[in-house]
């Protein structure tokens, strides 16, 4: 298996809105990589490892988790926000309807960690705390926010 581009997966199997929302959060992680923060090597036909975020999914399909998923690791994110005042209360609610619940997947956190993601406790959570599936246009945006926030830009 050759190690493609993430771009040409997302232009091969992705359409519309989906292609769209999937190459703009990866132009953005791209454009953060601060020395090679944010490494993406593919792990298999359609996911990527991302070193320092979390995990990729791209399959196009309209079962879970197509058409596209991120999972992005979030223990105890916004820890080091002073009193949690620098994420607006938008962005944390955002971060907690998307906390992922763990699906036993037969990895070594199974059945789940605990986590804290913005002040708020979380049990039985996959070991990527976050979960977006088929993110719109406006859920990237936040995205993006919370990966600044966990990177301490």
């Amino acid at each position: 298996m050759t190690n493609r581009p993430i771009e040409d997966a997302i232009n091969e199997v992705l359409s519309g809105d989906s292609r769209k929302n999937a190459l703009e959060l990866i132009s953005f992680l791209k454009a953060a990589d601060r020395d090679e923060h944010f490494v993406m090597k593919m792990y298999d036909e359609n996911g990527w490892e991302v070193t320092n975020l979390g995990f990729i999914f791209i399959s196009g399909s309209d079962e879970f988790p197509g058409p596209w998923t991120i999972w992005i690791a979030a223990d105890n994110l916004g820890e080091h926000l002073q009193g949690q005042e620098n994420a607006d209360e938008h962005i944390k609610e955002f971060a907690w309807v998307h906390v992922s619940p763990c699906g036993s997947c037969g990895g070594e956190c199974s059945p789940g960690t605990s986590t804290n993601v913005f002040g708020r406790q979380f049990d039985n959570t996959c070991r990527s705390q976050l979960m977006f599936t088929n993110p719109d246009a406006a859920a990237v945006e936040c995205m993006k926010k919370i990966i600044d926030i966990k990177v301490g830009v």
